[in-house]
């Protein structure tokens, strides 16, 4: 029984690092890892939750393999169960590569907000990230001929009982040990792959199979974490100097009898805006939209998927420190998001997407949103990709939406097009096939000729001054250099010409966007954590998460810091298309500045975000700030 153990434990763990290593080499920037002097470390790093992973899935086989060994049985029996292990290890880490190079980080508690999208996932998985597909299908192939040829010796029938009863104690102690990370501490989460201490190589000594494994076992309402310390007195000072001016400030009602639009430009990046300093023209009409509307120089995505965008834009307020409300214990809280105020002031909200509705709806919906629709309630056949309607007939039924509302109301459109890939003609692809790059810019453009014909098509639906405010909810595909992951398009106006029409010379991110519906509305919400672009001067900032680093943006400076290291902290200089960054020296006293201004709003934030008490911001903050020298 020992050595069939050992090879069931072998052949597990050469099938866990064959595949993380395999499709690391399909990912630029962990393939820039991998064959460094620092890819090495970085998997013997990761060799820590690997086994965890191998001795959890191995345990079943081992405890049939003991029973066998008890009675005398064929060890072959074992092998069914020892190929779902392995098929587990292959198809979660192929899944878990897929959603890096999508979302930019791995999966952890996602696994419970993709109900109802599963279809629309394999199909861009099939089409998009083939390669990956194929390769997990080759180690599949693999894995069941090494099960066929591997060895397992019988047990003969005058073996020791007592050492194999001995063996198998001692393999579930082990296993024991090894899923609480030791004795010492509390028992490790897979984001311990962070303790490695550089970013990039945590994402190559992460281990899927234990991720997913880990938050399916942990429950959805114990799957969100949070990272940082509590706030400090201090901190809550340094928040409060900075909103000093909305220390005593209660709601405001809003005054104007008008509607909002908001459309969420889906996947949408900046980096392929020719308006945004960029080499190409995939979003022509966008660009000429951006001459003549409100806008900013820059604006930044506070998160990577859909919910997230959502949140940081409705409620003003910073998504979980990696992650995302949805789908987690936060999402029960009691948020006061623009929806809800909006609604409680007589609006109708409406959420309107071309996919199932799934988690977004139903997320959506607890932020405020009354109605949420999706393509079952279309009613009409139109042009779909893998996950629904394309923006075409997302738009006409939108228009038709509109067409039967009162005034006031305040609708979100979440577009389709750029969801995926996928375009009904050949003619479509003008940037061609040839790489990911040049699919996501297809998509890009069909879905801005969608928008010029909605855009022109919106005022014969509308009987009052309507804001329309159009902003991406993310990226997608985009390759991680400087902040092109994090940058996009963004412009409003107002049909009765009641919005200045300029460029803001200002970073902003997704967080000013409720603030400033509310301020043109005539209102004023002191939770939101964002500031109004109307507002002059402009105070604010530009935030977001990736796994445990903070980036936080004031004008063309940035400093990003690691919640959990103090020693990790880098400073940058936006470069003046917004996207690319020049090193700076963090000791200089603006950065110094900056740096403490970003924690303290860090922890205060996400304090109250844990507590369900967001709608506290200002509320919790010393009236007067004294701030220690």
């Amino acid at each position: 029984m020992y050595f069939n153990t050992l090879k069931i434990t072998l052949l597990l763990l050469l099938t866990v690092l064959l595949t993380k290593i395999a499709l690391a080499t399909l990912n630029p920037e962990l393939n820039t890892v991998l064959l460094s002097d620092k890819g090495v470390y970085s998997l013997w790093w990761g060799l820590r939750l690997d086994m965890t992973a191998v001795m959890a899935l191995a345990t079943p086989v081992v405890l049939l393999l003991f029973l066998i060994h008890l009675f005398s049985g064929r060890p072959s029996w074992v092998k069914p169960l020892l190929f779902l292990a392995g098929l587990w290890l292959i198809i979660t880490t192929t899944a878990d590569a897929i959603y890096l190079l999508e979302a930019g980080r791995h999966v952890t508690f996602e696994v419970f907000t993709g109900q109802g999208l599963e279809h629309g996932l394999i199909a861009t998985a099939m089409t998009a990230y083939l390669l990956h597909m194929l390769i997990g299908l080759t180690l599949v192939i693999l894995l069941a001929a090494a099960l066929w040829k591997l060895p397992l010796q019988a047990s003969k029938p005058t073996a020791h009982k007592f050492k194999a009863l001995s063996l198998l104690l001692i393999w579930l102690a082990l296993t024991t040990t090894a899923v609480r990370g030791g004795w010492s501490d509390a028992p490790q989460s897979p984001m311990s792959a962070y303790r490695i201490g550089d970013p990039k190589q945590a994402l190559l000594a992460w281990n899927a199979p234990y991720a997913i494994s880990y938050y399916l076992a942990k429950g959805k309402k114990h799957a969100a974490q949070q990272l940082t310390p509590p706030a400090s007195d201090q901190d809550k000072a340094l928040v409060a100097e900075r909103y000093k001016k909305y220390l005593n400030a209660q709601l405001k009602p809003v005054t104007k009898h008008a509607n909002v639009v908001v459309v969420l430009l889906e996947s949408w990046a900046a980096t392929d805006l020719y308006s945004y300093s960029q080499q190409v023209d995939a979003a022509p009409y966008f660009d000429r939209l951006r001459e003549q509307s409100l806008t900013t120089n820059n604006m930044y995505a506070d998160g990577y998927r859909t919910v997230e965008g959502t949140f940081a834009t409705f409620c003003s307020y910073p998504n979980p420190i990696g992650g995302g409300v949805a789908g987690t214990q936060l999402q029960g809280a009691d948020y006061h998001c623009l929806p809800r105020v909006l609604n409680e002031q007589g609006f109708s909200t409406h959420f309107i997407q071309g996919s199932g509705k799934g988690i977004v709806g139903a997320f959506a919906q607890s932020l405020g949103f009354t109605h949420s629709y999706g393509k079952e309630d279309y009613g009409f056949e139109g042009t779909k990709n893998y996950w629904g309607y394309m923006d075409d007939d997302i738009y006409k039924f939108t228009l038709d939406k509109l067409a039967t509302l009162e005034s006031p109301y305040l609708v979100t459109v979440n577009t389709g097009t750029t969801h995926d890939t996928y375009l009904p003609e050949e003619a479509d692809y003008i940037f061609g096939k040839a790489d990911r790059v040049a699919l996501r810019r297809n998509a890009v453009h069909h879905a801005d000729s969608a928008l010029e014909r909605f855009i022109k098509a919106l005022p014969s639906t509308l009987t009052a001054p309507t804001l329309v405010v159009l902003v991406a909810d993310h990226t997608a595909r985009v390759a991680e250099q400087g902040l092109e992951r994090n940058a996009i398009p963004f412009l409003m106006f107002a049909t009765d010409g009641s919005l200045p029409l300029k460029k803001l010379p200002i970073s902003a991110g997704q967080l000013d966007i409720a603030p400033t519906i509310v301020d043109w509305l005539g209102g004023q919400v002191p939770w939101f954590t964002g500031h109004s672009l109307l507002s002059e001067p402009y105070n604010g900032f530009a935030h977001y998460s990736d796994g445990q680093r903070v980036n936080w943006i004031e004008g063309s400076q940035l400093v990003r810091f690691a919640v959990n290291d103090a020693n990790q902290t880098e400073c940058f200089t936006i470069i003046a298309n917004g996207l690319a960054l020049t090193a700076a020296d963090c000791s200089q006293d603006r950065y110094a500045t900056m740096l403490e201004r970003a924690q303290a709003y860090t922890r205060y934030t996400q304090s109250l975000l844990f507590k369900g008490e967001t709608s506290g911001f200002i509320n919790h903050l010393p009236k007067q700030a004294t701030l220690r020298n």
